[in-house]
């Protein structure tokens, strides 16, 4: 095996681990990478000595530990980082969708848990172990910790 085919091992398992550790997450990729390094170190203690498998591995490890931190200091971190925030909640405050005496109908079948729309807006609702069927009119007879209670209204 050549000097140049070895170089080749190498060079390509520098690419599959910069892949890993900056694109893609997991650890295939990487373990891809370590194999063809570990092939072309082998290969070069393999055919052309101690002293030079030496050189190569000490360079391998000099050459890697450099493209990694070229790699991170030259903000392409930054470059993939989302930097947008979120304004949003994942759950809003019940108190401030509806309030106790608000009328809506039932968007799906409660039994006790459904949709319910109550103001304009579509919010989880719960019966108090009644089943209320789509359609039916409902009204907010309590709020607590977030959780929004009903009741059929016979209308």
């Amino acid at each position: 095996m050549t000097l140049g085919l070895i170089i080749f091992f190498i060079a390509i398992g520098l690419v599959f681990l910069l892949v890993e550790i900056l694109v893609t997450p997991g650890v295939v990729l990487g373990i891809i990478g370590l194999g063809f390094i570990s092939f072309g170190v082998y290969q070069a203690y393999d055919v052309y000595g101690n002293t030079t498998g030496n050189v190569v591995l000490f360079s391998v490890g000099i050459v890697t530990i450099s493209v990694i931190l070229f790699a991170l200091k030259s903000g392409v971190w930054t470059k993939m980082a989302s930097t947008g925030t979120i304004a949003s909640k994942a759950k809003e405050n019940a108190l401030d969708l509806v309030n106790v005496g608000d009328q809506g109908r039932a968007l799906s079948a409660m039994r006790p848990l459904g949709t319910g729309l109550i103001n304009g807006k579509k919010v989880e609702v719960s019966s108090e172990g009644e089943a209320i069927e789509t359609g039916s009119t409902i009204e907010v007879i309590r709020i607590n910790q977030n959780k929004i209670f009903i009741k059929k209204l016979d209308i």
